[in-house]
């Protein structure tokens, strides 16, 4: 395997010093144009690539941001790294992403990976399985900020940015109550998240408001986020006699999955069974019946997110005054109620 070319390679091929070739890369005006030329196509040449961890030793910047989430295959996700990297790019940052695949113990390696990769920040949404937070004090006590996006917690001081699932959730309840409907499901995944427990309270808060008893048997709890998954459980009510009015899906993905099981199960929606999902998943506007759901900005909260990180780097204060955002999702009445 060939060896990368170095600074030293072109060195020696041109006979100047090392420092000559570095500031002819770096520009410098100390340099005249032609060791400039000469150098530049040296490089080309001998086809060098700058280690930009190497450069950032020196400026004790590497101008790279890293993002962990759990999953980038759903629509909330990928359009918020989109946001991420909008700002990131037109700050001259590159953007690492890892997925955590839900997992703790792969969340916690690649919290450490870009810590000692020198990553100047972390945008960070929590995997289902976390509830233990000293991987993310240990990045922030090496003073590398950290932001917590979406799936946050209340334990670590750090910068935040969250929507305001509770309130969405209950805004989306109400609307099925308004509908007319009474006997309202909620199909939801893990508590171990506090994005979870927050949609739960709002639904349950919608129905307390309306007078409507709390029926347990309405509440579902999946240890997944998955098409399959959320039809199963709409089956499973059926198979126990346990037929709701209406469902309220955690995210646009389950209400995918509960709709694609009622289709099987010949259940009219909305007529028999009203359908409403949670982030505006892009899927949920094309099929038939559309989904209703709450919409997110995930485009203009990665973008904010990125704001917050950079601006906690680019920070001269000796301490920094932490932000919590709560954005307001928006309800979108669609076809499925």
């Amino acid at each position: 395997m060939k060896k990368p070319t170095t600074i030293k390679d072109i060195a020696e091929k041109l006979n100047v010093s090392v420092a000559t070739v570095s500031r002819a890369l770096r520009n410098s005006p100390e340099i005249k144009k032609e060791t400039k030329l000469a150098v530049l196509q040296a490089a080309r040449e001998m086809d060098y690539h700058p280690n930009l961890l190497a450069s950032g030793l020196s400026s004790k910047k590497s101008k790279i941001l890293g993002v962990v989430v759990p999953t980038i295959n759903r629509y909330f996700w990928s359009n918020s790294i989109a946001g991420i990297e909008n700002i990131a790019y037109h700050e001259g940052y590159k953007v690492m992403i890892f997925q955590s695949g839900e997992s703790f113990q792969k969340e916690v390696e690649i919290v450490e990976t870009l810590a000692n990769s020198r990553a100047d920040g972390i945008i960070i949404a929590f995997s289902k399985e976390t509830c233990q937070y000293n991987h993310i004090r240990h990045v922030i006590d090496r003073s590398i900020p950290v932001v917590l996006f979406e799936r946050a917690c209340s334990d670590i001081d750090t910068s935040k940015i969250m929507s305001d699932d509770r309130q969405g959730a209950y805004e989306i309840v109400t609307h099925l109550i308004e509908r007319g409907k009474t006997k309202i499901a909620y199909i939801g995944g893990p508590l171990s998240l506090g994005v979870c427990q927050e949609r739960l309270i709002g639904y349950r808060k919608a129905l307390e408001k309306a007078g409507m008893p709390y029926q347990p048997q309405f509440e579902i709890e999946l240890e997944d986020f998955g098409y399959e998954v959320a039809g199963g459980a709409l089956r499973a009510l059926w198979e126990k006699n346990i037929h709701p009015d209406a469902v309220f899906c955690f995210a646009d993905i389950l209400a995918i999955g509960v709709l694609h099981a009622a289709h099987q199960m010949n259940i009219r929606v909305p007529d028999e069974l009203a359908i409403a999902g949670f982030g505006n998943d892009d899927t949920g506007r094309f099929i038939t019946p559309s989904i209703t759901t709450m919409s997110q900005p995930s485009f203009e909260m990665g973008q904010m997110a990125a704001e917050m990180l950079l601006e906690e780097i680019n920070s001269e204060e000796d301490v920094f005054e932490y932000r919590t955002r709560i954005i307001k999702p928006e309800l979108i009445v669609r076809e499925s109620t």
